[in-house]
């Protein structure tokens, strides 16, 4: 069995890619040869029984994951695995981009480009950005943030420290595949069926989970209080059993009304959010990951948590 240390090197090492280099060249990015299989099985899809295959895209995909996290496992512990088994983990998690990505929109929000930030939020949020004003621009970026939170960092690396590389793989697929196909709408209403249910049974807990998180971080960057009430009135709030969590959190955190035109609004009575309230946002979530890794680093040198 390989010792918990050599682990615990492994994500701080992974930890320490993200922040230098942030997300590597497409070509060799783990995530984006998820995608590719994705789509693979995609157009392969039948025209009936769809959603008997969406769960076999399931299983196949996971299980695909999972025996690359065992096969990268049993490599050994010398450098060269240790940087291989590091550059895997860190592409199950992403705090650089999503930090950076929040504040670029935030910028441009500041100099008045709001062409250019409806642009952007094309690819950072799943609503239509047409027309979108400051405010609501604003309110995008913070609740993309907060719900990327969960997604993007604590729940890989929730998976990371109960089943170790494995977990963070199978964790990281079981996202794309929700963010490719978990849409309850044609052509995907069957086909993502088992994607999306799986989704969120996986960040059923570390949803919740991102309370803490996010609390403690608030102690120093927002209204703690405030994020507990308002959490615990609105993280039902959303069509995602999950999502509601983190950005009512946010909501409360920073007491500001988030918005999302048709489906929701969290912390209702809070005025709406201005540009420089995304920094405040990210300093929580950025906060709140620091917290979750030391964490992971923390539990991982207790001899009852086991890889």
């Amino acid at each position: 069995m390989i010792s918990m240390d050599f682990w615990m090197q492994v994500l701080l090492l992974a930890v320490l890619f993200d922040i230098v280099f942030g997300e590597p060249h497409a070509s060799i990015h783990p995530v984006v040869w998820m995608g590719k299989l994705v789509n693979l099985l995609v157009r392969r899809a039948p025209v009936h029984h769809r959603r008997l295959y969406g769960l076999f895209m399931v299983i196949f995909c996971i299980g695909i994951a999972v025996l690359v996290g065992l096969v990268i496992t049993s490599a050994g512990t010398g450098l060269m695995g240790l940087i291989v088994a590091a550059f895997f983990l860190k592409s199950s998690f992403s705090i650089r981009m999503l930090l950076a990505s929040a504040l670029v929109i935030k910028r441009d929000l500041d100099e008045g480009r709001i062409e250019k930030v409806r642009g952007d939020l094309k690819t950072f949020v799943g609503r239509d950005t047409s027309d979108l004003n400051e405010h609501q621009s604003a309110s995008a970026v913070i609740e993309s943030t907060a719900e990327s939170f969960v997604d993007g960092i604590l729940s890989p690396l929730f998976y990371f420290l109960l089943f170790g590389l494995p977990g963070a793989l199978a964790c990281r697929m079981i996202n794309t595949l929700d963010s490719m196909v978990g849409y309850k709408k044609e052509p995907f209403i069957d086909l993502g069926y088992a994607s999306a249910r799986l989704d969120d049974l996986a960040n059923w807990l570390p949803s919740r989970l991102s309370l803490v998180f996010i609390f403690i971080a608030s102690v120093f960057f927002g209204k703690p209080l405030d994020a507990i009430r308002t959490c615990i009135r609105d993280h039902n709030k959303t069509a995602s059993p999950n999502s509601g969590w983190p950005m009512s959190a946010v909501s409360g955190a920073l007491r500001v009304r988030l918005e999302k035109m048709g489906y929701h609004v969290l912390g209702d009575g809070y005025s709406n959010p201005e540009p420089f309230q995304i920094k405040r946002a990210v300093n929580i979530v950025g906060f709140s990951s620091f917290l979750v890794i030391a964490g992971v680093y923390v539990a991982g040198k207790v001899p009852l948590v086991w890889f």
